[in-house]
């Protein structure tokens, strides 16, 4: 097994791309640590993970014969991450693995938004992400060890109409990401990024009934810029992308991207 031995703390884990990380680290031999926020969020046009949910992903992860931590964090805050971070300490003694993944969106035009809808996203995605990595990085340092990766999208490369702050935030965290492996690369940890393209997850799901798309038409409109689009990007493929960059197999890279579009950004200007 790959992660042997290895401890992964996986925020926006419950469910959705998340959930997908963390049953593949875990299946390499990792025990996991998964964090939601299992509540909804006023400006998502979407219900969110429940204690239902992240009862159900441990569960899970449990019956591939690994340690699993269920912990109720809100990432835009920082007592929660600090107290999420102790927890896992105190659970497992150590944190190997850091995944960023908590997010949310919504669509709407900037000329039309309001601050808590900005907010709701930007503090979810790149403050969370900030959060994350402030308290986990000196176990990392103390260790001399550690990985972490960060999901953006190709909304970190490119731009959305209805999306400015999904956008933004996911730019920030590819901008953050290549600050970041600056500062710890002295100290054995390495840092890098998944860009996802359109993957039909509960986010994206939600996203189309709020506009009232059914599944055909909400995935006619969200994969139109797959040049791949048979098969489908599916979370599977995501946590692919992950488990190769925290294995042994990426001992090299760091401050990198990997982009899991189906040829999406090969064709952005």
């Amino acid at each position: 097994m790959k992660l042997e031995g290895k401890k992964a703390l996986i925020t926006g884990g419950a469910r959705g791309n998340g959930f997908a990380i963390a049953k593949s680290l875990a299946k390499e031999g990792a025990d996991i640590a998964i964090a939601d926020i299992c509540e909804n969020m006023n400006t998502i046009p979407y219900k969110m993970s429940t204690p239902q949910t992240m009862e159900k992903a441990v569960a899970d992860i449990e019956t591939l014969g690994r340690q699993a931590l269920g912990i109720k964090c809100d990432v835009r805050k920082s007592a929660d991450v600090k107290a999420m971070v102790e927890q896992v300490m105190d659970a497992f003694g150590k944190i190997d693995i850091l995944i960023n993944n908590a997010g949310n969106s919504s669509m709407q035009a900037i000329a039309e938004m309001d601050e808590e809808t900005w907010d709701e996203v930007l503090d979810t995605h790149l403050k969370g992400t900030f959060l994350c990595c402030r308290y986990v990085l000196p176990h990392m340092i103390a260790q001399h060890s550690g990985n972490v990766v960060s999901i953006s999208s190709v909304g970190g490369q490119r731009g959305f109409g209805m999306g400015g702050h999904y956008c933004a935030a996911k730019h920030g965290i590819i901008g953050l990401n290549k600050s970041l492996c600056m500062e710890v690369a002295d100290h054995n940890i390495r840092t890098n990024v998944v860009c996802p393209g359109t993957v039909w997850t509960d986010m994206m799901q939600g996203i189309a009934e709020y506009f009232g798309m059914d599944e055909e038409e909400g995935k006619e409109q969200f994969f139109a810029g797959h040049l791949i689009k048979e098969p489908e990007i599916t979370p599977e493929d995501i946590a692919r992308a992950v488990l190769w960059l925290v294995s042994d197999d990426a001992r090299c890279i760091t401050g990198n991207m990997i982009t899991v579009d189906g040829g999406w950004t090969a064709q952005a200007a």
